[in-house]
């Protein structure tokens, strides 16, 4: 069985697409002969995975244009030199109508698209957003019928939370629609004394933040109830994890506070040293928005990450976060503008050892359960053709 995932954003990049996608692979195709097609802008490195990488060109943020057409045509000239079996679009705008072009060369051939957050609000067009970098550019109408009929035309859909697939049902796509949750590997883990001591925060309590820095993530939040929480607790440290167009804006409002001694912003934080923080770590909280532009959290991997390192994690009810959170189990779910209710939950959680081990206890329990990357036949049997049924 051969499976070709194209994606624009895809291992060895960071992110939460990233990292679900990877999880996918792992727990999924793994035993597959799998390959991958990414951006050239996505930097080489060592692969100590089983599969192949291909790097090429890609127009996501276009359509009808002749950058598409070109990177299109040669996009699937590789495709029929691997000659998969199924093709996977690891995201809505990573050149999806290639699944179509291919069925006509290859009819055997199957093709499932993945769908995470933002990109699933199709039908709300956002023709007067500005393109940042593109993670903000929201669908014309022209895109928005062009990318409708091609989920209509995949053989399966796969949605990352009950939430985006509500959301694509809603706009009328009459297809195949399949839950897939994150999957993550819960073997690794450090000490938290000696994480503490190889970041040198032997005598802090730490809370800490993983993510883009965008303003849905909601870091801001935490910066401006830093003041009344170190007045209770003169020994904490709030750590953010992550690179993004926020991070000038969220230094200024640090210095603006005052919080130079208390706050670190970490943009340098490769892989390997991830674990670090996350054991180091007290809680994790990521207060996310539902922003006008229909901006939003599609599940929230990292908080099931943070769970595996028997962290206690505090999100927000937006999106598909509570379905990455047990609210009073594995964390807290709280209302996205209650700064106070952020503020108490918190402390609460620092200033009790014993319910930070229980909650941190049971979300590893959790994602060993449900969530582990141990593999699985079950997206293979999905494309079974007598399977699937709409």
């Amino acid at each position: 069985m051969k499976v070709l995932l194209i994606s624009q954003d895809f291992w060895p990049l960071k992110g939460g697409i990233s990292s679900y996608l990877t999880g996918i692979y792992e727990k999924y195709f793994s035993k597959t002969q799998f390959e991958a097609i990414i951006p050239l802008s996505i930097k080489p490195c060592v692969n100590s995975r089983k599969f192949k990488v291909h790097r090429m060109e890609f127009a996501p943020f276009e359509l009808d244009t002749e950058k598409r057409r070109e990177c299109n045509k040669e996009i699937l000239k590789k495709v029929g030199e691997i000659k998969p079996d199924i093709l996977l679009f690891g995201y809505l705008r990573s050149h999806p109508e290639i699944g179509e072009f291919y069925k006509k060369i290859n009819s055997n051939s199957l093709f499932g698209i993945f769908l995470h957050g933002k990109e699933a609000f199709i039908d709300q067009t956002q023709t007067r957003q500005n393109n940042i970098r593109g993670m903000q550019k929201g669908y014309t109408m022209k895109e928005t019928e062009f990318y409708k009929a091609i989920l209509n035309s995949a053989d399966i859909l796969f949605s990352v939370s009950d939430f985006t697939k509500k959301l694509i049902k809603k706009q009328g796509i009459n297809r195949k629609i399949i839950k897939v949750y994150p999957s993550l590997d819960i073997k690794k883990i450090y000490s938290k004394s000696y994480a503490k001591n190889k970041l040198n925060l032997e005598k802090n309590k730490v809370i800490l933040s993983v993510g883009r820095l965008i303003k849905r993530k909601g870091h801001l939040k935490v910066i401006k109830i830093m003041p009344s929480l170190i007045k209770e607790m003169p020994n904490l440290r709030y750590l953010i994890v992550g690179k993004g167009l926020e991070r000038k804006r969220l230094e200024k409002e640090i210095k603006r506070r005052n919080l130079d001694k208390f706050i670190k912003i970490c943009s340098s934080v490769n892989n390997s040293r991830l674990p670090l923080f996350y054991s180091a770590c007290d809680v994790f909280v990521l207060p996310c928005s539902h922003l006008a532009t229909n901006d939003v959290e599609g599940f929230g991997i990292v908080f099931l990450e943070a769970n595996v390192y028997r962290k206690p994690v505090i999100g927000t009810r937006t999106g598909g976060i509570p379905e990455a959170i047990v609210n009073n189990k594995t964390g807290y779910v709280i209302n996205p503008h209650n700064l106070q209710e952020l503020k108490r939950k918190i402390l609460k959680l620092l200033k009790e050892p014993y319910l930070r081990k229980k909650m941190g206890e049971r979300g590893r329990k959790r994602v060993a359960a449900q969530f582990s990357t141990q593999p699985s036949n079950r997206l293979i049997e999905l494309f079974k053709k007598d399977t699937l049924h709409y």
